[in-house]
Parts: structure tokens; sequence; C-alpha cells
């Protein structure tokens, strides 16, 4: 049984390696290759490419998720939107590659769920960063939430890194200038 996990702890760590990398489709044999492994344990651990890949998302996922907190409720706006938009930028900068990668695979369901947990967590963050001023939007507070959400998700992030070509700081800044305006 540990020989097992090892195996699999290979494989994805291969698997996140190669896309870390800039690898944007390693193959089986690719990764297996990497992990010092035969192909057909990529097939026997995970059952082939999408379940090496929803295994390597979440161990990504996973093992950055100690960067997003809910940064206490009380304090000045600008300092707690800033805080929000900067774990972000670290989150994101972390998990960008996977996270790619899941975007342009997302037609499978274990897929399809671990962006939608991932969605749920970032949204649960905000909810408690900007309780205060969510809240005093009395019936336009989920319509707040919601806009936030977009302000500062995965896709917002991607847009203003790999389409507008903004350096991390500057994509940062752009999400908190956004994120305050919402606020205001």
């Amino acid at each position: 049984m540990a020989r097992g996990e090892e195996t699999r702890r290979l494989l994805v760590d291969a698997l996140v390696t190669l896309v870390d990398g800039g690898a944007l489709a390693p193959t089986n044999r690719e990764v297996a290759d990497r992990a010092g492994v035969s192909v057909r344990l990529v097939f026997h651990h995970f059952l082939g490419t999408q379940g090496l890949l929803v295994a390597a998302v979440a161990h990504q996922s996973e093992r950055h998720r100690s960067i997003l907190f809910s940064v206490p409720p009380r304090g000045p706006l600008d300092l707690r939107v800033r805080a929000l938009c900067r774990q972000r930028r670290l989150y994101f900068e972390a998990v960008a590659p996977m996270i790619r990668l899941a975007h342009a695979r997302a037609d499978a369901p274990a897929l399809q769920g671990l962006l939608a947990d991932e969605r749920a967590r970032l949204r649960h963050q905000l909810a408690g960063t900007l309780a205060p001023e969510v809240a005093a939007r009395g019936v336009e507070a989920e319509a707040l939430l919601d806009a936030l959400e977009q302000a500062t998700g995965w896709e917002s992030w991607r847009a203003l890194r790999d389409v507008r070509g903004h350096t991390p700081a500057g994509a940062e800044r752009a999400m908190a200038f956004t994120t305050g305006h919402l606020l205001d």
C-alpha cells in the first residue's frame, strides 16, 4: 500500500513539475518518464489522464491553500482589500499553470467539481473579509458579492495577466482598484 501511495505521489509531482515547467498538455508517457515509472501505472492508479489531472489540481490547491484566509472583517477597508488582493495574487500565481490546464480540460465532471469548490472557497473568503460592507447593501448584498467574486476570481486574474499582459503587481493593483470601487 505504501508503494502504491508513493507511486501516486511521484506521478502527481511529475505532472505538476511538467506543467509548472511550461508543458501545456504533457502526455502520460512524459509524466511516467518524469516519475520514473511505467505508463501502465498512470492507468492503474488514476484510470488515465483525467484522473491524474484531477489529483494534481487537488494537490496544488491543497498545497497552497494556506495562502488564503479571511482577513478579520474590521479595520480600514482599503487595508482589507489590499490584503485580500495580495493573497489572491500569491495564490493565483502559485497555482496558475495547473488551473489553466484544468480550465482547458474542464469538461470532466471531477474537474468541474474541483473548480466549483475552489470558487466557493474564494467566495467564502470574500464574504468573511468584507462582511460589514456586503451586509450594509441589504437587498443588494448578494449582487455585490457576485460582482466582487467576478472581480477577484481566477477568470479576472487570468484576463489581467494573460490577456492584458499585466505583471503580478499590476494585476493585483487593478484587482484592488476594482474591488475598492465596487465597495464605494
